[in-house]
């Protein structure tokens, strides 16, 4: 029995009848058959022989049963790999989960930031400035802050860096305990090449801005520091290119309001989600303009024009509910401005 309620048991891969799928209790089911061909159908289908007639025509058993013992429909589906089945739950896609951002930041400081030999000035100032806006800005546990605030303080102190500097500062790190792997959880693909880290860096950078609005650094301070991160240091180049492109057409570093800038990242990514929306990345995670009506109905018309105000009213409320790793919804509260230390009299 396949337990699809279980949020660890995102994906499962049977040899089976469409039986076993209508059990499957999940927002979405993703189908695919031995040939790739995917259909997505939802369990609420109040159409049950349609739903299993879909599936059936899917895998390429339209023209036989359960019971069917003839010979050549026997031969059909022994020794290949028709009727097999993959299920996808695309229910937690949406979702914010501290985790997605954790693995996300690991990879970026573990398998993109240690590519370098050497930092040039620029380079180490750009890293300087994103782990403090990580740290400050994003949202964790206690105990990881305090893993990157180890990081921190590590840059802190170096004026030059080379990569056995770096290595020594994420070995110092993870004697606190800060984590070397990557797991991703709502952002985790339909196989291993796709989502994950650009998924999970994505939020972690709309969760920053919206988390510093208003507060030191602010939200202009961490769009900066994201466009550093990705000059120097982001290692899809043609990726990077059309990231820095379009921050120049956009004139991304010339926004001095904390929401112009919330706005205008979340502008940029739809941006990069059309562009490659003609591509096909994962086929159960389509590139969409974001937000859907499914989750905020009011940021768009039926022509699928957004309204700005209500656009900044969602991102805020919606990256600010960050699902941590104990199962809890962590609610970001606004953070407040630093006050300066009085001096001693």
């Amino acid at each position: 029995m396949l337990d699809m309620q279980n949020p660890e048991m995102r994906f499962a891969t049977v040899n089976s009848t469409a039986g076993v799928i209508l059990g499957a209790k999940t927002a979405g089911i993703g189908v695919l058959s031995a040939n790739g061909q995917m259909s997505h159908i939802s369990h609420v289908d109040p159409d049950v022989t349609k739903l299993e007639q879909s599936i059936n025509s899917i895998l390429g058993n339209s023209s036989s049963s359960e019971g069917d013992t003839n010979d050549d429909a026997g031969d059909k589906n022994s020794g290949n790999e028709q009727g097999k089945i993959e299920f996808v739950d695309t229910s937690l896609q949406y979702n914010v989960y501290e985790l997605d951002m954790q693995s996300s930041v690991n990879t970026a400081l573990y398998m993109e930031v240690a590519l370098k030999t050497e930092f040039t000035e620029k380079e180490l100032q750009d890293l300087k400035n994103f782990i403090s806006v990580v740290r400050r800005c994003g949202s964790w546990t206690l105990d990881y802050k305090k893993q990157l605030a180890r990081v921190k303080n590590g840059l802190e102190k170096v004026e030059t860096l080379t990569n056995s500097g770096w290595a020594a500062i994420l070995e110092h790190a993870a004697d606190a305990g800060f984590p070397k792997n990557s797991t991703f959880l709502g952002c985790k693909g339909s196989n291993p090449n796709t989502r994950g880290y650009t998924c999970g860096i994505w939020i972690l950078f709309h969760t920053m801005l919206t988390s510093c609005f208003k507060a030191t650094p602010g939200s202009v301070t961490v769009l900066k520091a994201i466009h550093g991160y990705m000059d120097s240091f982001f290692t899809c180049s043609h990726c990077r290119q059309h990231f820095l492109s379009m921050a120049e057409r956009m004139k991304l570093l010339d926004i001095e309001n904390d929401q112009t800038a919330i706005l205008a990242f979340w502008e940029a990514h739809n941006q990069v989600n059309h562009r490659l929306s003609a591509e096909i990345h994962d086929p159960y995670f389509p590139k969409i303009q974001y937000p859907p009506r499914s989750l905020c109905a009011k940021c768009s018309d039926d022509a699928g024009q957004f309204d700005s105000d209500q656009v900044f009213g969602f991102l805020m409320k919606h990256y600010r509910r960050v699902q941590t790793p104990f199962g809890r919804t962590r609610i970001t509260a606004k953070r407040k401005n630093k006050k300066p230390k009085k001096g001693k009299k």
